[in-house]
């Protein structure tokens, strides 16, 4: 844990805020890769149980309302924007039905890794596609969505889109 990383963007910056979730995000994929050889080395000891619950808690929180960031607060704004491209339009509506198989494959995963935590059995993790659809999926947002909306966006806008991220966690949050 990094406690003296006061560097993390806030909701006046909602790219850079997605944006950090993508470093997590990798970093989690990361970690995943690294599972098996561990449990293979080490067997399932306190290490890889750790890593397991942290990524199960990421995932299970983060991952839906990172989607829901980009769904809800986003996306829909640079769809009617209208200097955002016609070519990047059918792209950024496929990365809404990428969430959906991202999240099926995350439950996969998340099954094992539960899994493995309740049994403390060594057992097959479904990385794949998990970890790949990820990669790609980080890849077009970073390369090419972000660096245009960070373009697009004016201050204004800006807040306007982290108030609406905030304010879906708080509802969420109140059961609204």
């Amino acid at each position: 844990m990094d406690l003296m990383d006061v560097s993390a963007p806030s909701f006046d910056d909602p790219v850079g805020l997605l944006l950090a979730c993508h470093r997590r995000i990798e970093k989690h994929c990361d970690t995943l890769e690294r599972i098996p050889g561990h449990l293979q080395s080490h067997g399932v000891d306190n290490e890889s149980l750790t890593a397991a619950e942290r990524i199960l808690r990421y995932f299970d929180l983060a991952g839906p309302a990172h989607h829901a960031d980009e769904e809800f607060a986003l996306f829909p704004w640079l769809l009617v924007h209208p200097d955002f491209p016609e070519f990047l339009r059918a792209p950024l509506r496929n990365l809404t039905a990428q969430h959906r198989q991202l999240e099926e494959a995350w439950q996969n995963l998340a099954e094992d890794l539960r899994d493995l935590v309740a049994t403390k059995k060594i057992r097959a993790l479904r990385l794949e596609p998990f970890i790949t659809m990820n990669r790609v999926h980080i890849a077009l947002e970073d390369g090419e969505i972000f660096p245009l909306a960070r373009q697009l966006l004016d201050p204004d806008s800006a807040r306007a889109i982290g108030e609406t991220m905030l304010q879906r966690r708080r509802d969420e949050e109140r059961g609204a």
